[in-house]
């Protein structure tokens, strides 16, 4: 228990240093009677990043070696050894997926609210000393902006390193969905998986933006990763993890707040079925129930200790658990209307954001059908708590990511539950594969029983070239077409002024009169590509 108090007073420490400093206003600046925008900086008098860090890691320390551990369980005379496939698949799965993010990564300019985190990171790398888990930009933690300072840091302030973070998130969610595959079913269905995630063209994009949307996933699939082997082998320290990795999660996007649902609904529904399991076979299941409440403590305790400081900074801020001030709120049309958008945002509505750029549906159609036969499974075997997971991500998915928000769908916030998506269509290959199979057994047709034993294969490949193909060339070249002739004025026009001495005055050029938020727009896309100045405009 020392090592459990002791990460509390880091925690609480943490959350101290954060409360402390005051809330950053969402705009950072206004602009004067004469049109010239007149940055605005925050004095924060409290002790310095180095602090908030060492406490951070003094945190996760205490908390991931609890003390002490119970030894791993051997297996029984009769158990063959567990078989482990080999990595080669998934390396050049992950290499794939990689590539195709990384592709066009910088040829369209920021735009929206990628303008707004690169200008708040911009801040924090030139002396603007925000705390790490204070709201920053869109009143979301800090955390992404200070990992954009970073990349900044090391790149420059281009395109790439703004880019950087959800392009390493993107990739890294390949593998991540590939062992939660593998640990709920077989590493076949990993491998599947894993395969249309990396060619998943939604994915791909968001990857390639400014936006944290595509970060939580990681932390949030492998929260699950480590809570089923946490209820399945019984071992502490998973049950740690799982608890850090769902808190982690917690300091980036508003969406990861559902994996604390998707986990309760995991241990429970595992829980319940174990139960009836046991109770057939008339086993005792008392020291089992004791050591899933014991582990569950754990992972709550970890959970809570590492998401207080974010949420404790929200809280005095008085925002909601979105993250947002504005974000829980019911629009006009709610029901049916608004309702109806998101639910047909997963079969082909158009999405209304300045975020996709591009007629393509959230999924293709043979992407779709697939999809449609994995929920179809998951919603028949509900009661095993994996697929209990899949269908739940899905409803609360359509439920907080659409139907609660206005103007929905917004497909970049469905990315949420993108590894949920693969999951369900790697169950659906999976089922599509096992029918044709059985049915070829029925027939007694043996040279047709191979082959349709990797049917699946086969259409996971025509759904992977559609995705390479839509990724590489159709998408890039319509989101180009896509950008304003005033968004790449923007974008110009911002990386010019930050390439002029800061002791020149800067008067740019506009093709036409500028609002207010067109004028605070750019003057953000300057300190996102150099530093915060003084701007004033004329009309050519």
């Amino acid at each position: 228990m020392k090592r459990v108090a002791l990460a509390l007073v880091c925690s609480l420490l943490l959350t101290a240093l954060t409360l402390a400093a005051p809330l950053i206003p969402t705009d950072w600046a206004r602009l004067n009677g004469e049109g010239v925008y007149v940055p605005q900086r925050v004095t924060y008098a409290w002790p310095s990043y180095a602090a908030q860090v060492g406490l951070w890691v003094g945190m996760v320390v205490m908390i991931l070696n609890p003390s002490p551990l119970p030894l791993p369980r051997t297996r029984r005379g009769g158990e063959k050894p567990e078989h482990r496939d080999s990595g080669w698949p998934l390396i050049a799965i992950t290499i794939l997926g990689f590539g195709l993010r990384v592709h066009t990564l910088g040829d369209l300019p920021l735009i929206v609210d990628e303008i707004g985190f690169a200008a708040h990171a911009s801040d924090i790398l030139h002396g603007q000393h925000v705390p790490i888990f204070a709201p920053g930009h869109n009143a979301f933690p800090s955390v992404y902006s200070w990992l954009t300072a970073l990349s900044m840091a090391l790149f420059g302030q281009n395109t790439f390193s703004m880019r950087l973070i959800p392009l390493v998130a993107g990739m890294l969610s390949i593998p991540a969905v590939y062992l939660l595959g593998r640990v709920w079913w077989s590493p076949r269905v990993g491998l599947l998986a894993a395969a249309f995630l990396a060619t998943y063209p939604a994915h791909v994009f968001y990857s390639r933006m400014a936006l944290n949307n595509a970060v939580d996933p990681v932390f949030t699939t492998l929260a699950l990763v480590y809570l089923w082997r946490a209820l399945k082998r019984g071992r502490r320290s998973d049950y740690v993890k799982a608890g850090m990795m769902g808190a982690v999660g917690q300091y980036f996007y508003q969406g990861a707040r559902l994996v604390v649902v998707l986990m309760g609904l995991l241990a429970v529904g595992n829980w319940l079925l174990e139960r009836r399991e046991k109770a057939q076979r008339k086993d005792a299941k008392g020291q089992r129930d004791k050591d899933i409440v014991s582990g569950s403590w754990w992972m709550s305790l970890s959970l809570a200790l590492m998401a207080l400081p974010p949420l404790a900074a929200m809280a005095v801020g008085r925002l909601p658990l979105s993250g947002k001030g504005e974000a829980l709120r019911l629009p006009a049309d709610f029901f049916p209307d608004n309702t109806l958008r998101a639910v047909l945002g997963w079969v082909g509505q158009p999405d209304v954001s300045p975020f996709w750029l591009s007629d393509a549906p959230l999924l293709l159609t043979p992407a779709l059908l697939v999809f449609l036969a994995g929920l179809a499974v998951s919603l028949r075997r509900w009661r095993d708590a994996r697929y209990g997971v899949l269908v739940a991500s899905v409803a609360l998915a359509t439920i907080f990511g659409g139907a609660i928000w206005t103007a929905a769908p917004l497909y970049v916030r469905y990315m949420t539950v993108a590894p949920a998506v693969a999951l369900l269509v790697g169950v659906g290959l999976s089922a599509i594969s096992g029918q044709l199979s059985a049915i070829s057994f029925q027939l007694s047709a043996k040279k047709w029983r191979s082959g349709f034993g990797h049917v699946g294969t086969v259409i996971l490949a025509v759904i992977c070239v559609q995705g390479v193909v839509v990724s590489v060339w159709a998408h890039p070249t319509e989101a180009r077409g896509r950008i304003t002739a005033g968004q790449w004025w923007v974008d110009e026009a911002a990386q010019q002024a930050a390439g002029l001495s800061e002791d020149a005055p800067v008067t740019l050029v506009a093709p036409q009169v500028l609002d207010e938020l067109e004028r605070i727009t750019l003057a953000h896309s300057i300190a996102a590509y150099g530093r915060r100045r003084g701007v004033a405009l004329r009309v050519k």
